[in-house]
């Protein structure tokens, strides 16, 4: 029982750690991306689609799990912006495909050097074993916290 209450008196610091975390990641991440006409949240959209070279905006919803208006919205923000292009699906009427244009791809190379360089500095103070723990981690609780959130689906 004493070890169930610990657990229960932990989770809320874990949670809030990872919130605290989460919030000066964004926030950075949209200083570092205003240049671009980018936030945080588009740029994992955008950059979803261009590691991809050719996804269907469905898979992007799942492997995001955001919601699909929210997606629908950034596609056309990053089709405007001439960093996608969407083409109609042969299988499906209603599916389409998401392919980063030239121009995007330079947008996404340029913003990954900045991101590389951000990382290597907030980074840099935290040895390799450490990282090699903390990502350890993140996966376990990224694993839990996807099984409960595809239970509620």
């Amino acid at each position: 029982m004493e070890e169930k209450l610990d657990s229960l008196n932990l989770a809320p610091v874990v949670i809030g750690k990872l919130l605290n975390i989460g919030g000066m990641l964004q926030r950075h991440g949209d200083r570092l991306l205003l240049p671009f006409n980018l936030n945080q949240q588009q740029f994992t959209i955008f950059f979803e689609i261009a590691k991809a070279n050719k996804v269907r905006q469905k898979d992007i919803v799942n492997r995001l799990m955001l919601e699909k208006a929210h997606i629908s919205k950034v596609v056309k923000k990053l089709q405007d912006m001439g960093l996608i292009t969407v083409a109609a699906s042969g299988e499906d009427k209603r599916s389409f495909w998401l392919l980063a244009t030239e121009k995007g791809k330079q947008v996404i190379n340029e913003c990954m050097m900045i991101f590389e360089e951000w990382n290597k500095e907030w980074l840099s103070e935290i040895d390799d074993k450490q990282l090699a723990l903390v990502i350890e981690n993140l996966t376990l609780l990224q694993s839990v916290f996807k099984s409960k959130t595809d239970n509620k689906r």
